[in-house]
């Protein structure tokens, strides 16, 4: 794979420190061509031991890279974006993974004309499985986009959307691997309640979880209500399971924690 030439870092918490890995792995970049910038100091040394890619100033690092990667939190983002905008120019690309700061933002503390993409991975860029959505900037092509691709599918799925949708992105996939541990932990503490061993019953929630993701995956064109369906024979079980989730606001509780996390996102955005 063609590699994109030199990248920095800035910040590399658990996403910086995901993306930083994918990169190297899917040979975008080398260790010798991949710049970190991080205020925590042992984070920073243990990154460098362990991946023997640079450390850097905020200054060295923007001056060294092509493509600047802003894995800060949101409210760190303008801060930063103040004290690298003498060095960045139109021939960077500027990808942000902060939650609810938008592109005209950074583009208006950067000045008209530098390619900036937003982008909203989620947590599970760390084991390679993030569903990842990006978006361009006034100034960003077609190039820009396909090279953050690039970048975030070194760690998952990337899909294009237009920057109105990325606060909803948020509050789907951006949080949903919370929604989703808070459900198996739920059916972990019902399988204990009903008698099962906690490791069993643990191990039976993972794979309960893997395969129904898997039937899903395989039938992209197949809504989930069918698939529920299928699986709820009149009178039986899992009629009666999913009678109590509905009786208990369920559905409507996973619809509106999305609104809710697409908000808060906006909020951030605002400051």
């Amino acid at each position: 794979m063609a590699k994109i030439g030199n990248i920095g870092f800035i910040g590399v918490g658990k996403m910086g420190s995901a993306l930083l890995e994918g990169v190297l792995r899917a040979g975008l970049a080398g260790p010798g061509e991949t710049f970190i910038s991080e205020v925590d100091q042992e984070r920073r040394k243990a990154v460098c031991e362990s991946s023997g890619v640079k450390a850097a100033g905020l200054l060295e690092l923007v001056e060294n890279c092509q493509v600047i990667v802003l894995c800060v939190k949101p409210q760190v983002v303008v801060p930063v974006l103040r004290e690298i905008r003498s060095s960045v120019g139109s021939g960077k690309l500027i990808l942000s993974v902060a939650a609810g700061v938008t592109t005209a933002t950074i583009e208006a503390e950067l000045g008209s004309g530098v390619p900036v993409v937003r982008s909203m991975p989620n947590i599970a860029a760390t084991v390679g499985q993030s569903a990842t959505a990006v978006s361009a900037g006034s100034a960003a092509g077609g190039e820009h986009l396909e090279l953050a691709g690039r970048i975030f599918g070194s760690v998952g799925l990337v899909v294009q959307l237009p920057e109105r949708l990325i606060d909803a992105v948020t509050g789907l996939s951006g949080s949903g691997p919370a929604y989703v541990f808070l459900f198996a932990e739920a059916l972990v503490s019902g399988a204990l309640k009903v008698g099962l061993p906690h490791d069993e019953a643990r191990k039976l929630v993972v794979q309960t979880i893997k395969g129904a993701s898997a039937m899903l995956e395989a039938q992209p064109d197949v809504h989930p209500a069918f698939l529920r369906d299928a699986v709820t024979t009149p009178g039986g079980t899992t009629v009666a399971a999913l009678h109590e989730l509905e009786k208990r606001g369920f559905r409507d509780a996973v619809i509106s924690a999305v609104e809710a996390a697409a908000k808060r996102s906006q909020e951030l955005g605002k400051g």
